[in-house]
């Protein structure tokens, strides 16, 4: 693709696929179709699994004027169900970025600038940010009557504006404890791993998602979330190598989460 000359971009998945040649193509037309006649100042490369995501500055005739937009282009099969998450998503009022233009496997969207809300919950352990974000699951769940997935810290954007989430590829029918079990997880397996001020912070997300359902907790739903959490602590594990997280995973199966 002639705009990406010049900028060294891995577009490889995880598994050394490429990217279809089509994919570039059609973003080239997307971009073209939303700014005209542009020239692309970078090209960076977001961490994505599955999936191609870039970063791009472009520049537009108009002196100075620059967009920050960020592509997603599918090398998995997700890119309907992505599409369609973000477009009810936006329509019901719920933070997700903004959809410029998409077609043919390739979404054009607005550039979310923040930090990440796992590095600001690792550096803060703010329990308001932990209440937001569970705010956010739960308006989702009740938009989509669908879980997430890839509940991951690193995909929320934290901004002026509030929480803002990203990645949709792997929503799909399931239990809402899915998500829940797999945030706090993900809070607990980042450094510092398993930090007490994270733990008390676990247990803050499932009190204030479950008080946005109008429920309290119980054994039943507290022994659900420690038997999601390690198990999906072990999942991780398997793909990141880290003793420190097995360990984690089978103490929290015996133990439970103690914040004493």
């Amino acid at each position: 693709m002639g705009l990406l000359d010049g900028f060294h971009v891995d577009l490889a998945g995880a598994d050394g696929k490429t990217i279809a040649t089509e994919r570039l193509a059609t973003l080239e037309s997307l971009l073209h179709e939303s700014f005209g006649e542009i020239s692309l100042d970078s090209a960076t490369r977001l961490r994505s699994k599955k999936n191609v995501v870039l970063r791009l500055v472009v520049r537009s005739p108009l002196p100075e004027a620059y967009e920050n937009l960020v592509t997603k282009m599918f090398i998995s099969d997700r890119y309907q169900n992505e599409l369609e998450r973000l477009q009810v998503s936006l329509r019901e009022g719920l933070n997700v970025p903004e959809i410029i233009a998409a077609r043919d496997g390739v979404i054009l969207m607005t550039y979310i600038p923040g930090d990440l809300f796992v590095t600001r919950i690792n550096h803060t352990f703010d329990s308001y940010l932990v209440d937001q974000l569970a705010l956010w699951y739960y308006q989702y769940h009740a938009i989509h009557e669908m879980i997430k997935g890839d509940p991951r810290l690193r995909n929320f954007i934290c901004t002026n504006e509030g929480i803002v989430g990203l990645d949709f590829e792997e929503s799909r029918k399931g239990h809402w404890m899915s998500d829940i079990g797999g945030v706090a997880a993900s809070l607990l397996d980042t450094d510092p791993i398993d930090d007490i001020r994270k733990r008390k912070l676990a247990w803050r997300f499932l009190t204030s998602y479950l008080s946005c359902r109008s429920e309290s907790r119980c054994e039943e739903t507290d022994s659900l979330f420690v038997d999601t959490i390690a198990k999906a602590l072990k999942q991780t594990n398997h793909w990141r190598k880290d003793e420190r997280i097995f360990a984690l995973s089978e103490q929290i199966r015996a133990e439970g989460i103690p914040i004493d």
